[in-house]
């Protein structure tokens, strides 16, 4: 079994190059239907169809999680919606303001639930089970068989639109750096008080698995999106030499 360095650097890995080929991936889907629609709204509203199921379950983590927690929520909005400047928002759920722990729970809410989708599709759509390993020999090899299946491209679908929803927003992210602080504050007081406790073998191998799932699932979805990413890259090329336009992007 790997060490727990292993896992961490692994997910850490992983989660970078999530980030990097998602920020991609969401520019060059809207870059695409720009090219061949000259419409921002079109492009929009196309990439908010294309990852609807992702959207759908993302809005409805914060929901149930909040009402679980025992937060007042209101209505949820499901659709693209223009915000300040040129950001997009595909969904949205009304959400009493309360401490920083609730409130960080709900905005982590739809990374845990579309983590554990995409596990499960990957089980039932194609038999991957997750692993604390990553063989990246074995993997394309495996992957290239699951697709042979008839009805592998419905689970590849349903996989990309919800890892590509699944992790948090900025709003998401806005009391982590609070709740951050306050246990560390805890933490600190614990370590004068009784010094660091030794915690149980059982509870840290559970933690390092739960964290090599994360992983694996982060990698399943990394391995989609390039696949999707460079054929996308090749045919906005085309288009834009056919149309004789071009999309300026813009670091964000």
């Amino acid at each position: 079994m790997p060490t727990d360095w292993t896992i961490l650097l692994w997910l850490a890995g992983v989660a970078l190059a999530l980030w990097l080929v998602q920020r991609e991936l969401h520019s060059h889907i809207q870059g695409l239907v720009l090219l061949l629609t000259a419409s921002s709204n079109a492009a929009a509203l196309a990439h908010f169809l294309l990852l609807l199921p992702g959207v759908v379950l993302h809005e409805l983590s914060h929901w149930l999680t909040a009402r679980l927690l025992g937060v007042r929520v209101g209505a949820i909005s499901i659709g693209p919606e223009r915000k300040r400047g040129r950001q997009m928002r595909f969904g949205s759920v009304q959400i009493a303001h309360v401490d920083p722990v609730r409130e960080s729970l709900i905005g982590l809410a739809p990374l845990l639930s579309g983590t554990a989708l995409v596990l499960l599709l990957a089980r039932w759509g194609f038999g991957l089970l997750p692993t604390t390993q990553f063989d990246p020999v074995a993997w394309p090899a495996r992957i290239v068989t699951c697709l042979r299946a008839p009805d592998a491209w419905l689970w590849v679908y349903l996989i990309f639109a919800i890892a590509n929803a699944m992790l948090p927003s900025a709003s998401d992210r806005r009391p982590w750096r609070t709740f951050a602080l306050y246990l560390a504050l805890v933490l600190a007081m614990a370590y004068a008080l009784v010094g660091i406790p030794r915690v149980p073998q059982a509870w840290l191998a559970l933690g390092l698995r739960l964290l090599s799932y994360l992983a694996y699932a982060f990698s399943l979805t990394v391995a989609i999106d390039v696949a999707v990413v460079l054929p996308l890259l090749l045919i906005e090329w085309v288009a834009g030499r056919l149309t004789g336009r071009r999309v300026q992007y813009r670091d964000t």
